[in-house]
């Protein structure tokens, strides 16, 4: 929540998250399929209570570029969706990963009636193509995009989006090249938008934005927001 809440300060249009179904059903909100990496807990989500994932210190690996730990001992804990869409300012954007099958329908259902859904600022996305076209079944309206791993070819990548309905494809950004031109082009005609992950270069943040890029996940949206200017609300 602490990353959620500095990014909105620092201008984000948009927060991105990802979801994973603890034992006893609640939806997670973890980057990685256990604690081990991110926390000072160890197991699987899926296999924990949300209780004993209650009971990990979500700041405790978090290292500054000094080497100290600031957020550790803070009292952060794994959130839950629900908790963060129920604190998403307004106007602020939410990208949802679907990192689990499992996690689905539970996840389109605690989004279907947000105030930021309602406003058409969520966007679904996964690498998993099964668990994406779960979601455009569950709620056709919503916006759904089809994740791309590295290297994968983009061509037959925006065909399995426009037959599937999904209005979204995320390359990787060294995937786009030095002219992103020709893709995005191509994706227009089939009225397709595209972002990409993962872009940290203000240079690069311009050069994408100039050839009218959907948007990109950052790691630094300080950065971001004073190479593009502005929110424009």
């Amino acid at each position: 929540m602490e990353a959620f809440r500095v990014a909105v300060e620092m201008g984000a249009d948009a927060i991105e998250l990802d979801v994973h179904r603890s034992r006893d059903g609640k939806l997670v909100v973890i980057h990685d399929d256990t604690l081990d990496r991110t926390t000072d807990g160890t197991g699987s989500i899926s296999e924990l209570a949300f209780k004993e994932i209650q009971q990990a210190d979500a700041g405790s690996r978090f290292a500054a570029p000094d080497g100290s730990f600031p957020f550790a001992g803070r009292g952060l804990r794994v959130p839950t969706l629900q908790e963060v869409v129920e604190w998403l300012p307004e106007r602020v954007g939410l990208v949802v990963e679907l990192k689990a099958r499992e996690a689905v329908d539970d996840t389109i259902a605690a989004l279907r009636d947000s105030a930021a859904r309602a406003a058409g600022l969520v966007t679904v996305l996964s690498f998993d193509e099964a668990a994406i076209d779960r979601a455009h079944e569950l709620d056709p309206e919503l916006l759904t995009g089809y994740l791309l791993v590295p290297a994968q070819p983009f061509e037959p990548a925006l065909r399995w989006a426009v037959e599937h309905g999904h209005l979204v494809v995320m390359p990787w950004d060294g995937d786009l090249g030095l002219d992103p031109a020709p893709m995005l082009s191509l994706a227009l005609t089939y009225g397709r938008r595209v972002g990409c992950y993962v872009v940290n270069d203000p240079l690069r943040m311009q050069h994408l934005a100039a050839f009218g890029l959907w948007g990109f996940v950052t790691d630094a949206p300080d950065v971001a927001r004073q190479a593009l200017g502005p929110r424009a609300d």
